[in-house]
């Protein structure tokens, strides 16, 4: 299976790849997850940006439009006009279109970004655009829309590991008024100094500690990240990578005969 991803940063990348790979493990056949520690390769691997890069970056599209002379329709989707994002996608996917038409083999494209002040228009700007692609498209797409940005999927994570973690949770449930693990997406402050940036929170739980993020998404329990996600559109994100990239792994499984353990791609 064969991905493109879509996002604004390397941490966005590996926040959303570790999680479709938790999915793939933990919600596929045992054989699956058997793959995925030996060769996780042979399951699923990314289409990089041709530049060296794993991810395409949503604020460099118009360079990847020019280098790849692709032609991005314009005008309304499906009559209506494109709500915040829309064309953004629009771009994305005429990019992946460019690339099969090239010769590229892809199964899937991730777009993940961050909502900021306007969750329900940038999703229905997303949505749009995928709207409109699969009338098209031969490939799945999968959306990811962290509430308000991706520092609050990290914090949905965040469980106190010792009593040092603990004391800077029951400062910060203090100073904010609700739990800041339970409840992330209140923290929607864009200034990243404010009380109620989830950027500045994190900092404090983690110690600003990279690698202590990183185990806030890859050891907490997917149940755990789905009851606490709801709100933040981590919920929907997991369910996203479920239902629409597992049916690639599985669909696979009967294999052909150059792929005698069923890995098509």
């Amino acid at each position: 299976m064969r991905l493109v991803v879509f996002c604004e940063a390397q941490a966005d990348f590996q926040i959303a790849a570790d999680l479709i790979d938790r999915v793939l493990r933990e919600a596929g056949e045992p054989w699956v997850a058997d793959v995925m520690d030996a060769a996780p390769d042979e399951i699923r691997s990314w289409h990089g940006d041709g530049e060296g890069h794993e991810l395409f970056d949503l604020h460099r599209l118009d360079h990847h439009v020019d280098r790849l002379r692709v032609r991005v329709p314009h005008g309304h989707f499906g009559g209506q006009r494109g709500a915040a994002g829309a064309l953004m996608a629009r771009t994305a996917f005429s990019i992946v279109r460019a690339l099969v038409k090239r010769g590229a083999t892809i199964d899937a494209v991730v777009v993940v970004w961050d909502m900021g002040d306007q969750p329900a228009i940038r999703r229905a700007g997303l949505m749009q655009a995928r709207t409109e692609a699969q009338g098209w498209a031969g490939f799945r797409i999968v959306l990811g829309c962290p509430n308000a940005m991706r520092e609050a999927w990290v914090l949905c994570g965040f469980d106190p590991d010792g009593p040092h973690e603990g004391t800077r949770l029951h400062v910060l449930r203090e100073e904010l008024g609700f739990h800041p693990n339970v409840d992330a997406h209140r923290l929607d402050a864009k200034d990243e100094q404010a009380k109620r940036s989830a950027k500045r929170v994190l900092r404090q739980l983690t110690d600003d500690d990279r690698a202590r993020e990183q185990r806030c998404w890859r050891d907490t329990p997917l149940e755990a990240l789905r009851a606490r996600g709801e709100a933040t559109g981590l919920r929907d994100y997991l369910l996203e990578v479920e239902q629409h990239l597992l049916p690639l792994v599985v669909s696979g499984a009967s294999g052909s005969p150059d792929d005698p353990r069923g890995i098509n791609r």
